[in-house]
């Protein structure tokens, strides 16, 4: 950074989102706070695309907690990653929030629940073939119905949402 460039800052805004993010992620992932701060500040820096060193100036985190947050952010070999690393980590790299990325993200997620609904119907439909008691299944039983539900509901919600964005409604 050269001698006369202040130190970027969060204002009040950025920083109260960036917060919120971490938590919900800590909350309902149990990601640490760190890498959900990751995660909020790439939804909204300018410029979209950062390097390792911009991300640690303004997050206030060490260099190699980056290197290690956006090396989980970017596995090489996920096709639907939300986050795109150009180059290597010994370097200054950049990240940044692919656009539209997050509808197939949650498409691959949500495709994987048929096949563990059938592991699901089948464990159930085996246990109760042994004569497992109900009270044995009661919790294989909520969740079989629970992915035979998202697995019926999820494709037509996101058919809904394509055909929205593709009329310019959706994000």
């Amino acid at each position: 950074m050269a001698a006369d460039t202040a130190p970027v800052k969060l204002t009040e805004g950025e920083k109260s989102f960036v917060e919120k993010v971490a938590q919900y992620y800590y909350e309902n992932d149990g990601m640490p706070h760190d890498r959900g701060r990751v995660v909020g500040w790439m939804m909204i820096c300018d410029p979209a695309a950062q390097t390792a060193g911009q991300i640690a100036e303004v997050l206030g985190v060490p260099r190699a907690a980056i290197d290690r947050i956006v090396d989980q952010l970017t596995p090489e070999n996920d096709p639907v990653s939300v986050f795109e690393r150009t180059g290597s980590l010994t370097e200054d790299y950049t990240i940044r929030l692919r656009e539209n990325s997050w509808a197939p993200k949650v498409r691959g997620i949500f495709s994987e629940f048929p096949d563990f609904h059938r592991v699901a119907r089948a464990g159930l439909d085996g246990l109760r073939a042994e004569g497992a008691a109900e009270e044995r299944l009661l919790r294989l039983s909520n969740m079989e119905r629970f992915l035979a539900f998202v697995s019926a509901e999820m494709p037509a919600i996101l058919e809904r949402y394509e055909k929205q964005k593709s009329a310019g409604q959706a994000g």
